[in-house]
């Protein structure tokens, strides 16, 4: 946990020092554009590769990650 708060923490971060310089230079329709379309990318990756574990047991989520055991 503590290291995905300190990667959300640089990532805003970043986002914050950069965000005015790149409406100046590209507008404010296609800075947030590419928002979102990043955010549609992550929600993405995480339909289609991250496991769902709500309602399940720690036995079940192993048995679904590792099918050879």
């Amino acid at each position: 946990m503590g290291f995905s708060f300190s990667t959300h923490w640089v990532c805003n971060f970043v986002v914050g020092l950069f965000f005015l310089e790149l409406v100046e230079k590209f507008g404010v329709a296609p800075v947030y554009a590419s928002f979102g379309s990043v955010s549609l990318l992550a929600a993405a990756f995480a339909r289609y590769f991250l496991v769902e574990t709500k309602g399940r047991s720690l036995e079940e989520i192993e048995r679904s990650l590792n099918p050879k055991a």
